[in-house]
C-alpha cells in the first residue's frame, strides 16, 4: 500500500508540472524448462505513452537461456517491435551473475544489443544493470534496480541513457509472479536537451 500511494504521488506531482512524459509499460511472459539448463521464454508487451492516451509500441520477445553455474546465466533474446510508423528487430546476447547473502540478492546483468531498421544502419548498444532484491517474505520481494546504456557508433562510445527502477516482486503462487515498477528513464544523455520520461508497469509471469 505505501508503494502504491507513492505512485499516486508520482504520477499526481507529474500531472501537476507536465515537465516530463509518462508511459505504462505491460507484459504477459511464459517461461518453460527444455533439457538439461536451457529454458525458453516468450512475452508480449505493450506501452502507452504521452500521458497515457496514445499508443507507442507492441513487442514480442523470444529468449533462449542457459544456467552455466549456479549464479551464471547467459541468454539470448529475440524482438520484434511495432510501432506507429515502423517496425524494429532486435537481436541481443548477455550474461548475468547473481550474489544471494541471507535476504539480499544482488544481480549484475551485461548485454549487447543490436537493433535493425528497414532502410537505417544497425545500432549497437552495450546495456549494464545492476539489481538490489530483499526477500521480506516467501510472497513479498521489493527490488530496486539500475542501468546504463552506451551507444557504440565508429566514432563515439559514449553514455546514452540511464534508468533507475524501483518496485515489488509479488509471488502468486509457485509458478505464478506479478511485478509492480516505477522507473525513471533519461535518454540522450550525450545531447544537451535530455528526454525525461516516467514508467509506471506491471509485468505478469507464468512458469511451466
Amino acid at each position: 500500500m505505501n508503494l502504491y500511494y507513492f505512485f499516486l504521488v508520482l504520477l499526481f506531482t507529474q500531472t501537476v508540472y507536465g515537465e516530463d512524459a509518462i508511459e505504462t509499460w505491460n507484459s504477459v511472459s511464459l517461461e518453460t524448462q527444455l533439457f538439461n539448463q536451457f529454458e525458453i521464454g516468450l512475452e508480449q508487451g505493450l506501452r502507452i505513452k504521452d500521458g497515457l492516451s496514445s499508443f507507442k509500441q507492441t513487442f514480442t520477445e523470444l529468449t533462449v537461456s542457459y544456467d552455466a553455474f549456479d549464479a551464471i546465466k547467459i541468454f539470448i533474446p529475440v524482438r520484434y517491435a511495432i510501432f506507429d510508423d515502423k517496425t524494429k528487430h532486435r537481436l541481443s546476447l548477455g550474461g548475468s551473475y547473481r550474489y544471494n547473502f541471507k535476504n539480499l540478492t544482488c544481480k549484475y546483468r551485461i548485454k549487447l544489443q543490436r537493433t535493425s531498421e528497414k532502410s537505417k544502419s544497425n545500432e549497437d548498444l552495450f546495456r549494464n544493470k545492476i539489481s538490489i532484491v530483499y526477500k521480506m517474505n516467501k510472497k513479498i520481494k521489493p527490488f530496486i534496480s539500475s542501468e546504463m546504456v552506451h551507444l557504440q557508433d565508429i566514432n563515439k562510445y559514449n553514455y546514452d541513457e540511464y534508468r533507475l527502477s524501483l518496485g515489488l516482486n509479488l509471488n502468486l503462487s509457485k509458478k505464478k509472479s506479478l511485478k509492480i515498477f516505477y522507473l525513471y528513464k533519461l535518454e540522450d544523455l550525450t545531447k544537451s536537451n535530455q528526454d525525461r520520461i516516467n514508467v509506471f508497469g506491471l509485468a505478469y509471469n507464468l512458469k511451466r
